[in-house]
């Protein structure tokens, strides 16, 4: 049995670290080069807006879809890399077209709006009446 204790402590770490990377959907090398799409900018977005934000997930709903976005000024642009997961097939990563609207940003690719309401970063879900809220991962 002892023998097998360093074995299971490096697999254990493994699956932590493999586990990690679900959690963490953008990683700071996605946001560090040169955006692909840049945002267009009805009025400059709410400062909170800035940076990196993960949707908390609802504990209602039984392997919600992960919603991820990291919004970045380069310059005098904006951008946003987004990610969302269905857990099944449905997915995307990457600069994402978005329109900012000071306390509004409105996604481009699947219509999900993000807005700053009482302090927070609340996302809406087309045709849905619910707000999930944001949480701020950086």
């Amino acid at each position: 049995m002892r023998r097998m204790l360093p074995a299971f402590i490096v697999l254990a770490a493994f699956v932590a670290l493999a586990g990690c990377r679900s959690l963490n959907s953008i990683s700071d090398a996605d946001v560090a080069g040169t955006p692909t799409v840049y945002a267009k900018v009805v009025n400059a977005p709410n400062p909170l807006f800035m940076g990196h934000w993960r949707r908390i997930p609802p504990a209602e709903i039984n392997k919600p879809w992960i919603f991820d976005y990291s919004l970045v000024k380069k310059g005098d642009k904006y951008a946003v890399y987004y990610f969302y997961d269905s857990r099944k097939k449905n997915s995307f990563a990457g600069w994402a077209d978005f329109t900012l609207d000071g306390d509004t940003m409105t996604s481009g690719v699947d219509g999900v709006m993000f807005k700053v309401k009482g302090g927070e970063v609340i996302m809406f879900y087309p045709g849905r009446s619910d707000e999930y809220k944001m949480q701020k991962v950086d």
